[in-house]
This record gives C-alpha cells, sequence and structure tokens, in this order.
C-alpha cells in the first residue's frame, strides 16, 4: 500500500480490485469499493468519483457488471428529486473462466509429463489468478512430489515449436529419447553414434492415457506416426514446408485425427482394419474408453455382446492380451494367431 497514488490511476485501481475482490458471487458496493481504495492503495475518492470510473471501465469495454445491467428485474430503485431513480450496486468483474474450468486446465497441469514441481506451482499459481481471491485450487493439499520428478525440462518450449510448426505449417526437427537404468533420458544414435535427428510433418498435438503425443509422418513415408512430446529434445522449426496431410498416399480425403486415435488405442502403430471380438456386456465401459461409441454391436445370449471395430492389429493385439481373462478376439485369423502365440510365450515363463 502506498500514502498517495497520481489521481490518473484511479481506474487502474478500481479494476484491480474488482478482478482480485469479485465475481458473480461476491459483489461490491460502491462504498465498499471505496473502502478498498483507501485500505489498498491509500486513496480516498467519493462516490462520485468511483461510479465515474466505472462507467469509464464499461465503455472501455471491459466485462463489469452490475445489478440489474442483464436483467431489469434485478433493478433497484428509490424515489429521487426527479423521480425514480436506479441504484447502481453489487459491481463485479465477469471473469473469463469459470471456476470449474480453471480446475479442469489445473488438473490438466498435474498430470502433464516433464513439468517440475516448481512448473507446476508456477503455473498453477497463475491460472487462479484469472479468478477472484474467492477461487481456491487446494493447491495446498496435493502432494506434488507423487508425479515425480521432471526428466526432461525442454517441454515447454518443445511444445511452443510444435505450436509453431503447425501454425506455418513448417517441419519440425528433433532428437528423441529413451528412459535407461539410470531413470534418465538418453538420445537415440544414429549409426555413427551422434544423436539421430529426426524431420517430421507435424500435424496434431493430443492426449492419450495421461501422456501427450504429436501426431506426424516421417517424411519418407505415407503414414502417420506418433511420438511422446515428453521425449523430445532440441526441437527446432525448420524452413522447409510440411507435407499437408492430403498429399499422404492413403490420406487423399483427409482424416479426423479423433479417428486416428479411436483405431490405435494405446497409440500403437499400423494400419486400421475390422476387427471383432466378443465380450460379456460389463465390459462396454472399457470398450468405449479404447474405442469411443462409434461402434457395431451384436448382442448374444448369456449377457454376451459381439463388437465391430476399425483399429491396429498391433493395438488390438495388446488390448486383447490385456483383457485376455474376458475378451476372445474372433477375426481376422491371423490376430487371433497372434495372441495365441504371445500367450504361449509369456505362459513359458511361469511354467513350473
Amino acid at each position: 500500500m502506498t500514502d498517495m497514488q497520481p489521481k490518473k490511476m484511479i481506474i487502474l485501481d478500481i479494476l484491480d480490485i474488482l478482478r482480485k475482490h469479485t465475481d458473480e458471487d461476491h459483489r461490491l458496493s460502491q462504498q465498499q469499493i471505496q473502502n478498498l481504495m483507501e485500505k489498498e492503495y491509500g486513496m480516498k475518492v467519493d462516490r462520485k468519483t468511483v461510479r465515474r470510473n466505472l462507467s469509464k471501465l464499461i465503455e472501455f469495454g471491459f466485462p463489469i457488471k452490475y445489478r440489474g445491467s442483464e436483467f431489469e428485474n434485478q433493478e433497484i430503485t428509490r424515489n429521487g428529486k426527479y423521480g425514480k431513480e436506479i441504484i447502481l450496486t453489487d459491481w463485479y468483474y465477469v471473469h473469463k473462466f469459470m471456476n470449474g474450468e480453471l480446475h479442469l486446465l489445473i488438473n490438466n497441469v498435474l498430470l502433464t509429463d516433464g513439468f517440475s514441481k516448481k512448473d507446476r506451482i508456477s503455473l498453477i499459481r497463475r491460472l487462479e489468478e484469472l479468478s477472484s481471491k474467492y477461487f481456491h485450487s487446494e493447491i495446498s493439499k496435493i502432494d506434488m512430489d507423487i508425479y515425480g520428478q521432471s526428466i526432461n525440462c525442454q517441454v515447454i518450449s518443445t511444445l511452443e515449436d510444435i505450436g509453431e510448426a503447425i501454425a506455418n505449417e513448417k517441419q519440425l526437427s528433433f532428437h528423441y529419447c529413451t528412459c535407461d537404468t539410470d531413470c534418465k533420458l538418453h538420445e537415440k544414435l544414429d549409426d555413427n553414434g551422434k544423436p539421430k535427428q529426426y524431420i517430421v510433418n507435424p500435424y496434431q498435438i493430443i492426449s492419450r492415457n495421461g501422456h501427450s503425443y504429436l501426431i506426424c509422418n516421417l517424411p519418407k513415408y505415407h503414414d502417420l506416426t506418433h511420438f511422446r512430446i515428453d521425449r523430445i529434445k532440441g526441437s527446432q522449426v525448420t524452413a522447409t514446408s510440411l507435407t499437408p496431410l492430403r498429399m499422404l498416399k492413403g490420406f487423399e480425403n483427409g482424416i479426423r485425427l479423433s479417428e486416428y486415435v479411436k483405431e490405435h488405442p494405446n497409440l500403437w502403430s499400423g494400419n486400421a482394419v475390422h476387427i471383432t471380438f466378443q465380450c460379456k456386456q460389463y465390459m462396454m465401459n472399457d470398450v468405449v474408453d479404447s474405442f469411443g461409441t462409434d461402434l457395431r454391436i451384436e448382442k448374444l445370449p448369456d449377457d454376451m455382446i459381439k463388437v465391430h471395430v476399425q483399429v491396429s492389429e498391433s493395438a488390438m493385439l495388446h488390448w486383447g492380451i490385456q483383457f485376455a481373462d474376458a475378451v476372445e478376439v474372433l477375426s481376422p485369423q491371423s490376430l487371433r494367431e497372434q495372441i495365441v502365440e504371445t500367450l504361449r510365450n509369456a505362459l513359458k515363463k511361469y511354467d513350473v
């Protein structure tokens, strides 16, 4: 708090008070604004000054409301010297985000790979500032250490480069890493023992199973692939224009990337084929979680169902094995044989 501020700062101070102290459920009268001006900024202002500056803020386009500004039946009126007067009170700032939306964003920050504890807290604090003081993310009750330590401090800059490359339709170069026994990321090496340089046509960022991925194309191929963003290092936007998705063989008519995700649960690669499997109806939650709702389902006796999906064989191989005790893949036959062989090899490890 300062003892004296320039009068031209009054309008900014009032705006700051509204942003910090108000929302639709917490409103201020002009008298309360006067009191906060004196308490927080050392400025004694009269009611007319407050009212004039509130009007200017509305005139300048700031999202400020008051009782009756949206619904006339909420107005407070009185009989004044010149007849009926409207009392302007219950002022509040309309924040861009609802509290539930901020909680959603904060949860995503907590679950994003690669952020350090310091980065998470810093970003969450800034998100909190997008609402009034009454918004509480309850960050003090969250044990940030349970999300592990960051092993890649380049995640934010990588996301910026990906966004720039996609927006400007440029190729992206980077090194890709794997986690070694020291629990640290190590760049993949080329045949000469140097960090391998990947160059891709980037199309979209998606989130799947708690991880963020870059959906892209390796220029010498005609299909799509994906890379974990928290395993990318040294990203750079190149000067080379990317190959539009419709120029890839098999994607001439384009593709909704949401369909790509459904066809590749757990983001295993491979072309999508028609697959049928059967399971109990109680499996529907897991089926929808993995393959979405665009399914063809046949009801069978004994609470069984037959499900038809378009999905890559490699993805279905691992999904079918994951639920091997409850799911039977019916076709294609080649996939059934792969599952049998995988289960037999696994059984050998436990055969006593």
